[in-house]
């Protein structure tokens, strides 16, 4: 009697510690189901912007063209904005462009503000760029896709002015500038003086303008004589003493005679 109630009691036991380690083995499962990974969280912070870049005149890309596409917070004030993302793609076609650009969304709060931008480079130039802000967050901004139109970066500088520009000879009756020492140059100062360098020797005067008309005045040089390009120096004087007209194109001067052909050209200098 008393042996079978020790298998009795072994037998309990031993059912009592494999229910305990059942219920053990239940609730650290049902804790590793329940509790979510850290690669869960951050697939929940992935999210995802469709963004539709284009723009208007339509023209081809040259080889080697990129886009890129940025989100930025752009809260803080006289601080460059912190990137929170970016694509870089390779154009090969014409617009539009369509690109998923995956960002943290852990990163974006309601009380910060954003920027979308885009540009289209070629080797470090930029050809297109956008120049309005795009808050993708905003409500009235929550489209799909979000659409961005850019405009095309204008290549051409504007005109300078004709005084106070340092205007290096390029051309003297069509023929290319001989430059030894020093290049020839003209400089034209507010106070309708004019003052440069023939190729040999300085000279100055003065000069009055009337819309595209020029005159020059009192033109006088210092008299050095050079071995070298003394026949360029009396081109250059020939050209001050006939010159009737000017032009300026971007950066570019043409003093003319008075038919309007071109006596010399001039590219303007900027010194640091």
């Amino acid at each position: 009697m008393e042996k079978h109630q020790a298998v009795s009691s072994r037998k309990k036991a031993a059912a009592g510690i494999g229910l305990l380690a059942l219920s053990a083995f239940a609730v650290t499962g049902c804790g590793e189901q329940t509790k979510p990974t850290e690669n869960t969280e951050q697939a929940k912070a992935i999210s995802t912007l469709t963004i539709q870049v284009s723009y208007k005149d339509r023209s081809m890309l040259r080889p080697g063209s990129q886009l890129i596409v940025t989100l930025s917070n752009v809260s803080k004030m006289d601080v460059k904005a912190d990137i929170i993302t970016q694509e870089v793609i390779d154009v090969t076609q014409a617009p539009p462009f369509t690109v998923e650009l995956i960002y943290d969304a852990s990163k974006i709060s309601d009380k910060h503000r954003y920027s979308l931008s885009a540009r289209i480079i070629n080797k470090d130039k930029v050809l297109y760029t956008s120049t309005t802000n795009h808050d993708p967050f905003t409500e009235s901004q929550l489209t799909t896709p979000y659409k961005i139109e850019l405009s095309k970066v204008s290549t051409q500088k504007p005109d300078v002015t004709l005084t106070n520009t340092y205007w290096k000879a390029i051309t003297i009756n069509a023929q290319t500038v001989n430059v030894t020492t020093k290049e020839p140059f003209i400089q034209f100062n507010k106070d309708h003086r004019v003052n440069g360098f023939l190729g040999c020797n300085n000279f100055s005067g003065s000069y009055s303008t009337e819309q595209q008309t020029i005159t020059l005045s009192q033109l006088a040089s210092t008299k050095k004589m050079c071995s070298d390009n003394m026949s360029q120096e009396a081109a250059m004087s020939d050209v001050l003493s006939k010159t009737s007209n000017w032009e300026i194109t971007g950066e570019s001067l043409k003093l003319k005679n008075s038919r309007g052909n071109t006596l010399a050209t001039f590219s303007a200098v900027y010194f640091n």
